[in-house]
């Protein structure tokens, strides 16, 4: 099975998008419950696994398998496990550094009274609105439907008439755009400072 595996795996890299299902079919749940024992949070975790994947189609043509592709896939997983912590390290910090010790005067210069949390979450969600409609409109539709409407991934796939995979992918797509465009966001919070 692994020299099939490690033959499918240089399909993957071809462009083969059965190659790929393969792996994303048979690993999928294995690489969640990994992430899981590292994360301990259930959303994360499956949003590790798919930003993997993401990640593996995306750098398919780069990847130089050494091992079997098992362990290279849980070692993305992994790697991808300490990023998340990294992030969320300096995203508590950060919070923390504006919600409790920044005054709101600091923010913009004026003495509006505001709390300092409300000009936060208001700036956030004009970014998150602005990144929304930047997507392409199957995409941009696909991640309104998932996370503003809670849609399933089955469901939206039935009402567009698309396969489940192409839903999870345009969604991957989307929220790493938004995220991204939030991180942009944090970071000139802080060179503003």
């Amino acid at each position: 099975m692994k020299q099939d595996e490690k033959y499918l795996f240089s399909q993957l890299r071809s462009g083969n998008e059965k190659a790929f299902e393969y792996f994303f079919k048979t690993y999928f749940e294995q690489l969640y419950q990994y992430a899981f024992q590292i994360t301990k949070e259930q959303f994360q975790s499956e949003e590790i696994v798919e930003d993997t994947f993401v990640m593996l189609w995306e750098k398919r043509r780069k990847i130089d398998l050494h091992g079997t592709p098992k362990s290279y896939l849980f070692q993305m997983v992994y790697n991808q496990c300490l990023n998340y912590f990294k992030h969320k390290k300096v995203g508590d910090k950060y919070r923390e550094l504006f919600l409790y010790h920044q005054p709101v005067s600091d923010l913009s210069g004026s003495q509006s009274g505001y709390p300092l949390e409300t000009l936060i979450n208001q700036e956030f969600q004009e970014v998150v609105e602005k990144s929304i409609q930047k997507l392409p409109p199957q995409c941009r539709q696909i991640f309104i439907m998932s996370r503003l409407e809670g849609r399933k991934n089955k469901e939206i796939a039935v009402i567009l008439g698309i396969s489940v995979n192409t839903v999870k992918t345009q969604l991957l797509r989307g929220l790493k755009s938004v995220r991204s465009d939030l991180i942009d966001l944090v970071i000139l919070f802080f060179l503003k400072k």
